[in-house]
């Protein structure tokens, strides 16, 4: 990695991980604690279908896209539990 730096990576498409922005941060501070089962829900079943359900493969943005949506659900479950 650059100036010895490392970097997590994404087990199934190795999209290199960034830590959430303080928008990104903000943004899930206001998701409603109530919604946080569900809306983890749909974005796991929408990373499974783009992942897994695709005809085509998937470039670098896709995959990173993915990726942070992992990330997203991932929050919003530590939220849920927090």
């Amino acid at each position: 990695m650059p100036n010895g730096k490392s970097h997590k990576r994404c087990p199934h498409c190795k999209a290199v991980l960034t830590p959430l922005s303080p928008a990104q941060t903000q943004l899930l501070d206001f998701i409603n604690p109530l919604d946080a089962p569900d809306l983890v829900h749909s974005l796991k079943h929408i990373h499974n279908i783009a992942l897994y359900h695709s005809e085509g493969p998937l470039d670098d943005p896709e995959k990173v896209a993915l990726y942070w949506m992992k990330g997203l659900w991932e929050r919003i479950a530590e939220i849920e539990n927090g």
